[in-house]
């Protein structure tokens, strides 16, 4: 029995101290493990962001690029003169009242009911309409008369008035339709030394306006044109944010423009409308998230100076009701809800101050576990990214 009893207080006493030693070890290959697991992870993260700010930044690049060498064609320089002189010879056109009709009509009928659709407070038609005879010519066979609905104007390549200007149309558009088409760009614009918007591809309301004194002076379009007026010497081009654009029924807008200059004088400016689904297709590799490896819910997105997004939240590519949904509960307004709802986008409409959007303008960068703008716990990785 004493033997037995000693053989028992010897087992139990191994055992005591082995129990304790197996949870410790047990406890620390654990912790060691979800240590590993939460490095790789940040690491990956700390990866895509600076691969999704590369090419951001090169892509931004690459369009700056375009604005400069295409700014500086000889083909551009043509247009722009000769657009410019066909333009001016519209101001000789006597418009009847069934043209005057028209135009007011599309305003109302088609331009001002969309708007009115998208905006909060009151809208007056009169600041809208154009008023010299050249931009209502311009609107008239290009816009009213054209057979083609709203977002399809830019397919007629001749109006068939006659008039020097359609001449020139029908030379030059199909071209700078193409080069529209084929790098995803919203539209192209080519405006005179006066601020008068000559000819557009897409050919919306803002075409046969002037951006000093007309309907859209306080638009980004116009501090665009300013912007490249200030840049004759260097040639360089310029990237305007997004905002607000009216012609487009107030979706954001974004421009680059770069001045167009013939033996030292500016002839205008030429101008590009940012392409909104090209730079998503950059940031949610054409909404291939898992590729990227950011899983079921991983995503990237771009922030500006106002703390608004300048991307699309992936959520709302993927279900927009839920996201809104999410976004209400979130603390959204009821009016951005509905802008949301409207527009598709989460462009200039949610918000995203939270510390890590703060401290990555400051120009940090981290990648920590935080809570992300849909007030929720996430594992993220920030830092500012360099665009002029």
């Amino acid at each position: 029995m004493s033997r037995k009893s000693i053989r028992t207080k010897l087992f139990l006493a191994v055992l005591a101290l082995a129990v304790p030693m197996v949870v410790l070890v047990g406890t620390f290959a654990y912790l060691q493990g979800t240590k590993a697991v939460k490095n790789t992870t940040f690491e990956g993260l700390t990866a895509i962001r600076a691969s999704k700010a590369s090419q951001i930044e090169a892509y931004i690049d690459q369009i700056r690029k375009q604005a400069r060498t295409l700014s500086q064609s000889r083909m551009v320089v043509d247009a722009m003169a000769e657009f410019d002189a066909a333009y001016d010879e519209l101001d000789d056109m006597e418009l009847g009242d069934a043209q005057r009709t028209a135009v007011a009509k599309y305003y109302r009928e088609v331009f001002l009911s969309r708007l009115a659709a998208h905006s909060e407070g009151h809208i007056e038609p009169a600041r809208y309409l154009p008023t010299d005879p050249a931009g209502l010519s311009l609107q008239y066979s290009y816009i009213a008369a054209n057979p083609n609905p709203l977002g399809k104007k830019a397919l007629l390549d001749d109006a068939g008035d006659g008039t020097r200007y359609s001449e020139l149309h029908s030379v030059y558009h199909p071209v700078f339709r193409n080069f529209v088409e084929e790098f995803g760009f919203y539209d192209l614009f080519l405006i005179d030394g006066s601020g008068t918007i000559v000819y557009s591809v897409a050919k919306e309301v803002d075409v046969g306006t002037n951006l000093v004194d007309g309907p859209f002076q306080g638009s980004n379009l116009a501090d665009a044109f300013r912007a490249a007026e200030g840049s004759v010497v260097s040639g360089d081009a310029k990237l305007v944010d997004f905002a607000s654009y009216e012609p487009s029924l107030g979706e954001p807008a974004s421009f680059m423009a770069a001045p167009i200059v013939d033996g030292g004088w500016m002839l205008g400016v030429l101008v590009f409308q940012m392409p909104v689904g090209e730079i998503d297709a950059v940031m949610t590799n054409e909404r291939d998230w898992q590729i990227d490896g950011l899983g079921t819910t991983g995503e990237t997105f771009l922030v500006g100076p106002d703390f608004l997004m300048r991307s699309n939240s992936r959520f709302v590519l993927e279900d927009r009701e839920g996201y809104v949904a999410t976004a209400l509960q979130a603390g959204m307004s009821e009016s951005d809800a509905r802008a949301v709802r409207q527009f598709g986008t989460t462009i200039l409409i949610q918000e995203a101050r939270t510390p890590e959007v703060e401290a990555a303008l400051a120009g940090e960068a981290a990648t920590k576990i935080a809570t992300s703008y849909r007030g929720f716990e996430a594992w993220m990785s920030y830092a500012r990214v360099d665009i002029e």
